[in-house]
């Protein structure tokens, strides 16, 4: 699995939004706030050249805590299986994930309202590593949390 992440500056810088919902967490919370800034696009290569596309702002807010969780339950050595739903904007994709001893085994699948770019991409399973799982997501909150910093002056800790 490979992870593309591209910035599209904003220019001129968007407004302010006020009606953020202030029940988020500060990572949250400060992703909404970089909306002004930045309109990124997130990629997730499966496999076979296969990328899930992510909306920044509404997957990735909207998922927060289900992404910190699967991450946190990886790096626990906890077994089981449970899944997160991207479901905001007609994204409508689930990614199942099962923890095993040594890797997770991640499954794509779309549900009806998915959205023309992830309609092209076949339903698939893969195996990755937990380190590589694990390396997946905290590099994007890396990446978002440096934006996080250089545009808000905001440091915000990271959630795992």
């Amino acid at each position: 699995m490979e992870t593309i992440f591209e910035i599209n500056y904003r220019d001129p810088i968007g407004d302010i939004d006020n009606d953020i919902d202030e029940e988020m967490t500060p990572f949250q919370y400060a992703l909404e706030e970089l909306r002004r800034y930045i309109d990124p696009d997130f990629y997730i290569e499966l496999k076979d050249g296969y990328r899930v596309h992510f909306y920044l702002y509404a997957d990735i807010t909207s998922c927060y805590e289900q992404i910190v969780e699967s991450v946190k339950r990886v790096k626990n050595n906890w077994k089981g299986k449970d899944y997160i739903w991207f479901c905001e904007q007609s994204v409508d994709i689930y990614f199942y994930y099962d923890i095993k001893d040594t890797y997770v085994e991640l499954e794509y699948k779309k549900g009806p309202e998915v959205s023309a770019y992830n309609r092209k991409i076949p339903d698939m399973k893969v195996i990755v590593s937990k380190s590589e799982y694990v390396q997946i997501w905290e590099g994007l909150f890396e990446k978002l949390s440096i934006l996080i910093e250089e545009k808000l002056n905001k440091k915000i800790k990271l959630p795992f």
